[in-house]
């Protein structure tokens, strides 16, 4: 009993801490019961979900040693995590989904560390764990053996350690960081863009230290030696050129919505094609694991989105903002706003040019930055509105609730999915 009592007092002591003590626990309860929803039954179904097929024998074929024909286009950093989890775990599907489980879970910690970071306040980094433990767009890439999530992970990991830095080691760490970001798919090198920004806008390190960057192409063509050797093929820095040219020729090459799941870049900020990952019936119920994101969170992001250059516009203009907006944010909570601006609109580059075929699942990872960005508004809302943000953070769990079975593939009448996934583009 005195080792449960002590366990408790620690657990109230490291709780987080709002204007109103409700929101902590409230907190911590969403941030527990997304984490639970990721891992019961992750080993469901036992037959593939989205784009599982081509991963997974990609996998199978670096464990091999026979070319990678499985998956055509990306890296390989993706197809060997799963590998090497099957060599670990067994050819199952628990073991295919692994790491998309573990880097999600860790893309939680991590939000958690970039918001109390970059805002100088645990309550952000409370408010980011929480909001994307609760986002059904999360959890599903969470439970798939597919590499957005993977990507998203990582870019994040990239971030911290740029916004962490001290030295040179720390920029090292984040350039190797981003060259494995840019390893599982090739949009993961553009979090180089904002993990430049956030070391020479925070002036912790030397602004030349950006030249450690030099070391991202460095990492990315180890990483294809190491995956070209594993399958058999040619692994010299020209058979890795010729290999890269020929899967991008093949990823430029494919027909414009020739998939009728493709979606244009801005028909995501109204969630117009989320993805069912995986979808079972058993006993006249079904199983589903849809990427519909939490609504209330998500428009919210939007809002935040859309709020952040109008802010800056009049900021550059009106005097009267400038003190406004001093009452609110410090200094170094300005520059945490911009970076997270600077790092959802790198993110989103790519897809602005309408160059290659896009998806929902193209979204996730500036979505990431998205959630870091609301979390900081609200984060500083609780210091004179905390009723307020209690409120909001009540309601995201009575949204996560009512839509965990159609994103945790918990058994639920046709009927009830039909309710939660209301559009006939959700379904």
């Amino acid at each position: 009993m005195n080792a449960l009592r002590n366990v408790w007092r620690s657990l109230v002591a490291r709780r987080p801490v709002f204007s109103d003590p409700a929101t902590g626990w409230i907190v911590l309860l969403t941030i527990f019961a997304g984490s639970v929803l990721r891992i019961q039954r992750v080993g469901y179904p036992f037959f593939f979900g989205f784009d599982e097929e081509q991963m997974v024998t990609a996998a199978r074929q670096f464990l091999e040693g026979v070319p990678d024909t499985g998956e055509c286009c990306h890296p390989p950093l993706s197809k060997v995590m799963i590998s090497a989890s099957i060599l670990m775990l067994g050819d199952n599907p628990m073991a295919w989904r692994f790491p998309s489980l573990l880097l999600g879970l860790q893309s939680i910690v991590l939000v958690y560390l970039i918001g109390k970071s970059l805002f100088n306040d645990s309550r952000a980094g409370w408010l980011a764990a929480a909001f994307l433990a609760a986002d059904g767009f999360a959890i599903a890439f969470s439970r798939d053996a597919f590499p957005e999530g993977m990507m998203t992970c990582f870019v994040l990991w990239s971030m911290l350690a740029a916004i962490t830095a001290r030295g040179w080691a720390g920029v090292v760490t984040c350039a190797i960081l981003v060259g494995l970001a840019g390893s599982i798919k090739w949009s993961g090198i553009q979090v180089g863009l904002p993990a430049c920004v956030a070391i020479l806008l925070l002036r912790r390190v030397p602004w030349y230290s950006i030249f450690a960057f030099a070391l991202v192409p460095l990492v990315h063509l180890v990483v294809w030696m190491m995956g070209l050797s594993l399958i058999g093929h040619d692994s010299d820095p020209m058979s890795v050129v010729e290999e890269i040219r020929l899967r991008q020729s093949r990823h430029l090459g494919f027909v414009r919505f020739a998939n009728p799941l493709e979606s244009v870049w801005y028909t995501w900020f109204y969630i117009y094609k989320p993805i069912v990952l995986k979808a079972a019936s058993e006993a006249g119920r079904v199983r589903l694991a849809s990427s519909v994101s939490n609504v209330l969170l998500f428009f919210t992001s939007n809002l935040c989105l859309a709020g952040l250059p109008i802010l800056g516009a009049a900021y550059a203009f009106s005097d009267r903002v400038r003190q406004r907006f001093a009452a609110w944010f410090d200094e170094g909570q300005g520059k945490a706003l911009l970076i997270l601006g600077v790092s959802w609109l790198s993110m989103m580059l790519l897809w602005f040019t309408g160059r290659i075929s896009s998806y929902w699942y193209h979204y996730l990872t500036p979505y990431g930055f998205a959630v870091l960005l609301t979390a900081g508004v609200v984060s500083r809302l609780d210091r004179r509105h905390g009723k307020v943000v209690l409120g909001f953070v009540a309601l995201l769990l009575l949204v996560f609730v009512y839509f965990a079975p159609v994103w945790g593939e918990l058994p639920i009448s046709v009927q009830g999915a039909h309710r939660r996934l209301i559009f006939k583009r959700w379904q």
